[in-house]
């Protein structure tokens, strides 16, 4: 595949001006991408060559462009952080933080991102945690431009809510304790800690 074929697919999942970017990545370092199924517990993954030569990355398919951006050069700094020390070292230590904040230093100082977004990555740089997620101010803005589907974080609905997990657990939201809320089991009244940042269709 050329590089103008490349970018076609990229123009599907990125804002147009990190295409070439990321492009030149993928065909610097032979990388396959696929883009994946919707997955609960990730968002992206990286795995090193197995013999023939080729980097893997995954991301998800339904992330917004802006979330698809991060989780990609995310995941290239696995890469980069891997070429350089394979696995004598951490995977979200202070190598792969030096590497992240070095291939996210052009799409962050061309101010191409919104506003909202940019400051909350710009927070984020200076201590980037093992995913996105991990960042509650960074998920929620990025959250906002999501096709949202009826969807909520818990810590979004009002108290005494009725609502679904994506697990299929159907709760009612209690009060709030630090980061998560005390949650009782709509039929057996079993109560949960759920965190505040999960994703949840709201029922009542």
């Amino acid at each position: 595949m050329n590089k103008e074929q490349l970018c076609d697919i990229l123009k599907k999942y990125m804002p147009e001006q990190v295409v070439d970017y990321a492009a030149h990545y993928m065909l610097e370092h032979r990388i396959l991408l696929r883009i994946a199924k919707p997955r609960k517990s990730i968002n992206g993954n990286y795995m090193p060559p197995m013999g023939d030569g080729q980097h893997r990355i995954s991301v998800n398919r339904d992330l917004n462009p802006y979330a698809f951006t991060i989780t990609f050069f995310h995941e290239i700094a696995h890469l980069t952080n891997w070429n350089t020390h394979q696995r004598r070292v951490l995977a979200h230590g202070p190598e792969w933080k030096q590497e992240f904040r070095k291939v996210m230093s052009p799409v962050s100082s061309a101010r191409i991102l919104p506003l909202d977004i940019q400051t909350a990555l710009d927070n984020y740089l200076q201590r980037p945690k093992a995913s996105t997620c991990s960042d509650p101010d960074l998920l929620r803005t990025l959250r906002r431009y999501d096709k949202q589907n009826g969807q909520n974080l818990v810590e979004e609905l009002p108290p005494g809510s009725l609502f679904r997990l994506q697990n299929g657990l159907v709760l009612r939201r209690g009060e709030r304790r630090k980061t998560r809320f005390l949650c009782a089991e709509h039929l057996s009244g079993k109560q949960y800690l759920v965190h505040g940042l999960a994703i949840c269709e709201r029922i009542s």
